[in-house]
């Protein structure tokens, strides 16, 4: 992968006559992603866009049933992407490689993150997004991608929320001095089979910080690699309570 960096940015929409509303597919290929809308889209107000990303297996169409209800609930723009593969290309790539490492990205291909400009840059020029309220939620290999994209991306994202991320890779001119932090919410199981919680949740908890990251840190206790009841409200109410002021 030659690059964790989305290259795409925030712009005013283009003037359209009617702008469809519910659930709108976007699709290019074999590659598909499903935006859910408010049932009606003023002009004049700017939406938050949350991206949600499924873990590994593809599991988009539970998320878009998790999550159906939430953009008119939140009055915001959720986005649920399906991986080129059966995970993310970062994630596939880590496998067969060994997993990436804070400041190097192995140079491999990226149809996931390609799908996710053309995905973004058709969202900006159609809907009134709010620039400074985009945001990633991650489960798992899921997880691990949104804290990754969402770290490499700061002047992007300003939130990543991961349930049971397994790693963090973040590209080299994110690192640099003076980058903006995403905030982050994370939150694992005590009891988590696949990433044991003192080697896997500690670490990633005190790596985060290490970065700059402002960490809101939650344990499921007995939990196992299946997220909380309470995580998807928990980690709504946080990202949407948060006044995220804009950037200067």
């Amino acid at each position: 992968m030659n690059s964790l960096k989305l290259r795409v940015t925030h712009k005013a929409p283009e003037p359209v006559d009617e702008l469809p509303t519910g659930l709108v597919w976007v699709e290019r290929g074999a590659q598909r992603a499903a935006l859910f809308t408010p049932d009606e889209i003023e002009p004049s107000r700017r939406y938050p866009l949350l991206t949600v990303l499924h873990g590994a297996g593809r599991q988009d169409e539970l998320l878009m049933k998790a999550y159906r209800d939430e953009a008119e609930r939140r009055q915001a723009l959720f986005l649920v992407p399906r991986s080129h593969g059966m995970t993310w290309d970062l994630i596939e790539h880590a496998v067969a490689r060994g997993a990436p490492q804070p400041g190097g990205v192995a140079p491999v291909g990226r149809p996931d993150l390609d799908f996710l400009e053309y995905t973004y840059d058709l969202i900006f020029r159609r809907y009134p997004v709010e620039a400074d309220r985009l945001g990633l939620l991650g489960y798992s290999d899921g997880a691990s991608y949104a804290l990754s994209v969402g770290l490499s991306n700061p002047e992007l994202f300003r939130a990543v929320m991961a349930w049971a991320a397994g790693f963090v890779a973040i590209e080299n001119e994110a690192a640099a001095p003076g980058m903006p932090r995403p905030a982050v919410l994370v939150e694992y199981g005590t009891h988590d089979e696949l990433f044991p919680f003192e080697q896997v949740a500690v670490p990633m908890r005190e790596q985060l910080e290490a970065f700059g990251c402002a960490v809101t840190f939650r344990v499921d206790q007995g939990g196992r690699h299946w997220p909380s009841g309470q995580f998807q409200d928990e980690a709504l109410d946080w990202f949407f309570s948060e006044p995220w002021q804009p950037r200067s």
